[in-house]
């Protein structure tokens, strides 16, 4: 019966040799010659190499997982058998271990062999490589010369095409003063070609980006580049605003296996932009008068608003002046176009100097954004007074008359101007009270009586005297007190007539005389004074006595009187002398003028 040695020694042939076991055998066949029987052993024993993988393959990965498997030779070997183990791709695998030695002791326990996968960075997919296990012939039992096995090992790719972000402090945060912030841009693995990477902002009206570029090649793609994110001012109050800058793989210019990727990186742009306005006064200044005279001012929005921003303009003082328009509108529209308000100068007729009051411009916070609520702003205005202190006097039809015997006649004063807070007092003056009286002989107008006529009575005076139309003048001056403005205002008279009510009379006294005795004189007594003197014209008249009789002789002279009351003239009368009886004869003595 053959029996199995473990050895790959071949087929093996050995004697069987039959021999007479004299000792125990009939003496007759002591001599017989031994006979052989020469028989080969076939060997079962084949030189070989038995490798087993775990898990029936062998399977590694780029993070550095590892697979195993064993190797062992399938027969014993005569002397030490050198087994070299190799890689076929150190850049996807490696062996810990570079060679096994199997001896005729240890030839069936297996030795484990380790492979490691290798990380290359590329985005290679999954791998295939080899591990070679081969005989080291020179080193080793004849019979395992040129034997070798191979392990189809894996190993799984970890690499994924993919762009990684870091941005500075972790953020990114511009604002509208143009300040900068950035970030850096790497690939996660290596390309097989360059990859282009598009940056761009979504929002230019908040943010730039610079550059607008990048592009890595198979030797930079793990160096990272710079992108720089600017902040850009809208001058619209609309607070901090987000947008993002997306990172973009350029399809056509970049690697296949980066197509389609996007990276967005969110960016905060701080608002700059206050809610405010600007007025601009023409030339600097705001200057009506109570002529009518306007001045402008302007104003505009600083800043853009979200929706309308509704502006009151009101004068603080309407007696000066008034405003046009009295209301605004800023849309987002027009927000930086400079609306006009025209300041209209009002005459309030008082003598108050240049008045200085304020426009108010302010906000109507239901109207407007509410980003400018509550704003407001003054216009300073001088209103330049026009307005003259003096009084107009105006006569009853025209003129003013009295007569000595009562009658009445008036005129009327009144302000031209009123004042700030003080009254005026006139005080009316005749002056010359033998002919005229007035009544009131004061007159009060105060601010809010001043442009009310006052009635002035003047009344005529009887004195007696035959003195004619008399003329006087009535004096109306401003008292001492009265409103600063008006105590340099000249005085005012009104002519005043006074019409005598008086007639002259002169009495002549009843006279006799003889004819014989010569002329008669005869006394003419003035009754009242009579200013000026006068003359009256004695003339005589017939009666029984005629001068056709040759009675006396015909009277026609003149006496001057210098108009003293009493006053006694004197003219004579001459009877003529006849030797006639005639009796008592009369004659009449008339004056006239």
């Amino acid at each position: 019966t053959g029996v199995d040695d473990s050895l790959a020694d071949g087929t093996q042939t050995y004697d069987i040799t039959i021999s007479v076991d004299a000792a125990n055998s009939d003496d007759a066949f002591d001599l017989l010659a031994d006979q052989t029987v020469s028989v080969d052993n076939t060997d079962d024993d084949t030189a070989s190499l038995i490798v087993v993988e775990t898990d029936g393959n062998t399977i590694t990965s780029e993070d550095a997982t590892t697979d195993t498997f064993n190797v062992a030779l399938g027969a014993q070997p005569a002397s030490d058998v050198v087994v070299n183990i190799v890689s076929s791709d150190l850049g996807e695998g490696t062996v810990n271990t570079g060679q096994l030695t199997f001896t005729n002791a240890n030839w069936d326990t297996p030795q484990t062999v380790t492979v490691t996968g290798v990380d290359d960075n590329l985005i290679d997919g999954n791998q295939p490589f080899t591990v070679t296990i081969s005989v080291v012939d020179a080193s080793s039992d004849d019979d395992f010369d040129g034997l070798s096995q191979v392990v189809n090992a894996q190993n799984t790719d970890n690499d994924i095409a993919g762009i990684t972000i870091t941005e500075t402090d972790g953020n990114t945060i511009t604002s509208e003063d143009a300040t900068t912030d950035t970030f850096n841009v790497v690939l996660d693995a290596q390309p097989a070609t360059d990859v282009v990477l598009d940056i761009a902002s979504d929002n230019v009206a908040e943010g730039t980006v610079s550059p607008t570029t990048l592009k890595f090649t198979t030797g930079n793609w793990d160096s990272p580049q710079e992108v720089t994110v600017t902040g850009v001012d809208d001058a619209v109050i609309d607070g901090n605003q987000s947008f993002d800058v997306n990172v973009i793989v350029n399809d056509g210019a970049s690697d296949d296996d980066f197509d389609g990727l996007l990276e967005t990186v969110p960016v905060t742009n701080n608002d700059n932009d206050s809610a405010s306005f600007t007025i601009a006064e023409t030339d600097g200044t705001t200057n009506t008068s109570e002529d009518g005279a306007t001045d402008t001012f302007s104003v505009v929005l600083d800043v853009q608003p979200t929706s309308n921003v509704v502006f009151d303009i009101v004068s603080g003082d309407t007696g000066e002046a008034t405003v046009s328009p009295s209301l605004i509108t800023f849309t987002p529209a027009n927000w930086d176009t400079p609306q006009i308000i025209a300041v209209t100068g009002e005459d309030d007729f008082i003598i108050d100097d240049a008045q200085t009051f304020n426009i108010n411009i302010t906000v109507n916070n239901g109207a407007s954004d509410n980003a400018f609520d509550n704003l407001a702003d003054t216009v300073s205005v001088t209103n330049s007074d026009d307005d003259v202190a003096g009084f107009t006097i105006v006569e009853s039809d025209g003129d003013t008359s009295t007569s000595e015997d009562g009658t009445t006649d008036t005129f009327t004063v009144v302000l031209n101007r009123r004042t700030l807070i003080s009254n005026v007092v006139f005080n009316i003056t005749s002056n010359d009270v033998t002919e005229g009286t007035v009544s009131p002989s004061t007159l009060t107008f105060t601010t809010a009586n001043w442009d009310t006529p006052q009635t002035v009575t003047v009344t005529g005076v009887d004195d007696a005297i035959v003195d004619g139309i008399q003329t006087y003048d009535v004096d109306v001056s401003v008292a001492v007190g009265s409103a600063i403005s008006y105590l340099g205002v000249p005085d005012q008279t009104v002519s005043v007539e006074n019409i005598d009510d008086d007639s002259a009379t002169v009495t002549i006294s009843n006279t006799n005389g003889n004819e014989d005795d010569g002329p008669i004189t005869v006394s003419a007594t003035l009754n009242n004074e009579v200013t000026g003197g006068f003359t009256v014209d004695v003339l005589s008249s017939d009666g029984t006595a005629t001068t056709a009789n040759s009675d006396y002789t015909p009277l026609n002279e003149t006496l001057t009187f210098a108009g003293t009351a009493g006053e006694i003239q004197t003219f004579e009368v001459i009877p003529t002398p006849d030797a006639l009886i005639e009796g008592n004869e009369t004659l009449q003595v008339s004056m006239a003028n």
